[in-house]
């Protein structure tokens, strides 16, 4: 497996009790990704018994298109409020690296060391909401849902597009005060799921209907046996 420290994709999914989530979304993420990032993604989708606990399955895939792939036991992930705070980095709304997940991460993750919160969100070049550090971005303003467009420099992750097939949503370019604005906000990934924001820069929020309503779906849905 070669390293070029500038290009290679990773895929993070969540297992809970030996069952991988959304892996075929997972893997459709990383075939787009590769083709955009024209690196030749080799073999199949990863097939293989887990251990029967919950963790993380990670995917990794280098310059020359070889993947490999990684199991780590992880406690699930508390459902608790997150708080957010505005990091002082700034993303490059068309670079790769904001809309893939390439291995150079280290801009989201020296944002999410720079602020005193759970999370960070970050701007892009033009001073508009883009993304959260480790996760997508939603608000709602007056009963509508809000989340920056995929060209404002944020990732199409797995669980953002489960949100946008499930509820209706307005992409947009944004700035910050669209968040002081807001009346609900809650973030996602794949190994959170659907996380409300309980403060944005000191301000204070509730777990609104809306979010409540999606977390409450989401988990309705992933008890269904396939096809109900």
């Amino acid at each position: 497996m070669s390293f070029l420290p500038w290009l290679g994709l990773f895929e993070t999914l969540r297992v809970k009790d030996g069952a991988p989530l959304e892996a075929a979304e997972h893997w459709e993420t990383l075939r787009a990704s590769a083709a955009a990032l024209a690196i030749p993604l080799r073999g199949e989708r990863p097939e293989r018994s887990l251990p029967q606990e919950t963790g993380r399955w990670r995917w990794i895939v280098d310059a020359e298109g070889n993947l490999s792939e990684f199991f780590s036991p992880e406690a699930d992930p508390a459902p608790v409020p997150y708080r957010l705070a505005l990091a002082p980095q700034r993303l490059g709304s068309r670079n790769w690296d904001a809309r893939h997940k390439t291995i150079s991460y280290l801009t989201h993750w020296q944002a999410r060391r720079s602020v005193e919160a759970d999370e960070a969100v970050l701007l892009n070049e033009h001073g508009l909401l883009a993304t959260g550090a480790m996760s997508n971005l939603f608000w709602v303003k007056t009963g509508r849902l809000h989340t920056p467009r995929s060209e404002a420099g944020c990732r199409t992750g797995v669980v953002r597009g489960w949100v946008l097939r499930h509820a209706a949503v307005e992409e947009g370019d944004y700035p910050a005060q669209a968040l002081d604005e807001a009346d609900e906000i809650f973030v996602t990934n794949s190994w959170i799921g659907i996380r409300a924001v309980c403060a944005w820069n000191g301000r204070t929020l509730a777990t609104g209907p809306v979010t409540a309503g999606l977390i409450a779906d989401r988990a309705g849905r992933a008890s269904r046996p396939p096809g109900n």
